[in-house]
Order: structure tokens, then C-alpha cells, then sequence
């Protein structure tokens, strides 16, 4: 999506000011144009930079799994249903996705690293980023975040 395209929707939505408490963006900015005009337009408290390796997401995301009938989604690790392959809900058959393939994984991450270094950086000079260790369980990695940002 062009920049200018992704700027009027983020400025469209923000003008709606029903955030008096903060909000979250997740995966935005993604490039350096949208960092550099989000800066330029909002105060920003920080950036959180959930720190996973390589290797432990693409281990993550190979073991999803979606039903075919139902669209419920499972991780093998995490959530495996009781009877292999099989939907809890609705007994339709898992799935993996074309996309959570480890070679796919894998281009999706060289691509991530790519696009989204750059824009770390632009924060990191502002000395914005707070970098998070995402391998910890999520309670712990919210008591983290909530931790470096004084929350």
C-alpha cells in the first residue's frame, strides 16, 4: 500500500480522538516515510520492540494449524486439539496454511528485517524503542512492557 494511502487512514482514524489513553499500533509505521510522518504529527511514548529469534518464530508459526470448515486456529505447541489434525469444535481437518511454511516463514522474516530495520532506527535515534525479551511467557513479557514504559 502507498504511503500517502496509509498516512489518511492513520491520520483519519487518529483524528477520531477516542484514544485519551494512549493506543497501540501494531505493524505501523512500516517503512520509513510512515515512520518519519508519524513522528512529525504524534507524540509518541515509545516503541516496543519484541525481541524473538529467528528460529523460535519460524518454529512458532510452522506449527500453526486452521480448520478447513470452521476457520478456528490452533498451535501445535501451544494448542493442540486432543484427537491429531482434528477440529475440537466442529471435527473438520487441520490444516496448514501455504504461508506458515518454514521456507515461506523464512521470507517473511528476511523480508521483515529489511523493511522494518530502517524504521527501528529512526526511533531508536529518538530514543524511543524499548526493546522486550518476547521469548518469556505473555504475562511476563506484559509485565515487561508495562515495566520499561512506567505503566
Amino acid at each position: 500500500m502507498p504511503d500517502d494511502i496509509v498516512e489518511q487512514v492513520a491520520k483519519a482514524r487518529l483524528e477520531q480522538h477516542d484514544w485519551n489513553y494512549g493506543f497501540v499500533m501494531d505493524g505501523y509505521p512500516a517503512s520509513q516515510a510512515q515512520a518519519e510522518f508519524f513522528l512529525e504529527s504524534y507524540d509518541v511514548d515509545g516503541v516496543i520492540l519484541l525481541e524473538v529469534p529467528d528460529t523460535l518464530i519460524i518454529e512458532r508459526l510452522s506449527n500453526f494449524r486452521v480448520c478447513k470448515a470452521c476457520g478456528l486456529d490452533y498451535n501445535l505447541i501451544a494448542h493442540r486439539p486432543k484427537e491429531d489434525e482434528i477440529c475440537e469444535v466442529c471435527g473438520g481437518t487441520l490444516i496448514q496454511r501455504s504461508t506458515d511454511t518454514p521456507d515461506v516463514i523464512r521470507d517473511r522474516i528476511r523480508d521483515y528485517h529489511n523493511k522494518s530495520e530502517p524504521v527501528i532506527d529512526i526511533f531508536r535515534r529518538k530514543e524511543l524503542v524499548v526493546a522486550i525479551d518476547g521469548t518469556k511467557p505473555p504475562a511476563e513479557v506484559s509485565a515487561l512492557i508495562c515495566a520499561e514504559l512506567a505503566l
